[in-house]
């Protein structure tokens, strides 16, 4: 069996190549038992500090190759040469009163603890689920944040291949189209699809007329007249080459529903935004109530004490007691 060497683990390879580095190690040729402790091979000093390989080792980047450690080695030990040089001088110049930085040190630390803790506590606590009806009734709450840019249109339409004439039924598919027959409908989805014809029956989607005319063939031209229709549209757009249509398209189009800009956005097109919100609403409220009975635990528990204002009665004195 061969023996495992450094190169059969990249720890290890690290390891060695840094060793390598500093002389401890003739790489690739090492006859060491074994490799020395990381933390105790001094790799650079600066005023009585001391950086080691396994200093080192904890900031290796990912994917670092022997060949590229010691130019990598050389770039840490120059920063770290430079940072130390500099909170020398920072240490022995600055006056004492500007050296004082315990304060801000332990606020930064607990800040430190606040976010770790708040963080686990909000994975483990945190009801990420919205509903339907959450997201409905905070759109009923918050209108005016929800107000529409630009129309938005509900509607049926068929595409007919590029190319392809109308079928000679157009007039038939029209009023199929236009109908309120579950079954009619039914009856022509299962058509387009046997024809492999782009179509959209159900109407529930609301779409702004640019991401329509993403799926449907629609002639600025027209867009108001198409708009504005109270029936099937009949689209028979002709090719033109120098406007990047090489093929005729024909399509059928029935506007269903319509909102207005300024009107209340549906709720579906604002889903992730309220999501969004609510979520940030349940994080704070999850937050308070946790912070309220951390604080009310630590109470019963005689965790805290709190010194009385000067001349306030103890509740607990036996000599304030009424008679």
């Amino acid at each position: 069996m061969r023996q495992a060497g450094p190169d059969s683990n990249p720890h290890a390879l690290a390891v060695w190549a840094l060793l390598a580095f500093v002389g401890l190690c003739g790489w690739p040729g090492c006859k060491a038992p074994a490799t020395p402790d990381p933390g105790a091979v001094v790799i650079a000093t600066a005023y009585g500090d001391a950086l080691t390989v396994a200093d080192l080792l904890a900031e290796v980047p990912p994917g670092l190759t022997a060949r590229d450690s010691a130019g990598w080695a050389d770039r840490v030990i120059a920063d770290w040469h430079q940072r130390r040089t500099l909170v020398h001088l920072a240490e022995t110049e600055l006056p004492e009163m500007e050296l004082d930085f315990e304060r801000e040190v332990a606020k930064y630390r607990e800040t430190l603890y606040l976010h770790a803790y708040e963080d686990r506590y909000l994975r483990d606590h945190l009801d990420t689920t919205i509903s339907v009806a959450e997201l409905q009734a905070f759109l009923d709450e918050q209108p005016d944040l929800f107000r529409l840019g630009e129309p938005l249109y509900r509607a049926r339409w068929m595409v007919v291949p590029d190319e392809a004439p109308f079928p000679r039924d157009i007039r038939g598919l029209q009023k199929q189209l236009a109908s309120q027959d579950p079954e009619e409908l039914s009856s022509l989805a299962s058509r387009c699809s046997d024809a492999g014809l782009p179509f959209d029956l159900d109407a529930e989607r609301w779409w702004t007329w640019e991401e329509l005319g993403a799926l449907v063939p629609l002639d600025p031209r027209k867009a108001a007249r198409q708009q504005s229709s109270r029936r099937v549209t009949k689209i028979d757009w002709p090719a033109d080459t120098a406007a990047g249509r090489p093929l005729d398209q024909r399509a059928l189009l029935l506007v269903t529903d319509r909102l207005g800009t300024g009107s209340v956005s549906p709720v579906e097109r604002v889903a992730d935004r309220i999501t969004e919100l609510l979520l940030h609403r349940r994080r704070n409220r999850t937050l308070a109530d946790m912070r309220q009975q951390a604080v009310q635990a630590a109470w019963a528990e005689d965790a805290l004490t709190k010194a009385a204002p000067e001349g306030t009665p103890d509740p607990n004195s036996a000599s304030n007691d009424i008679p």
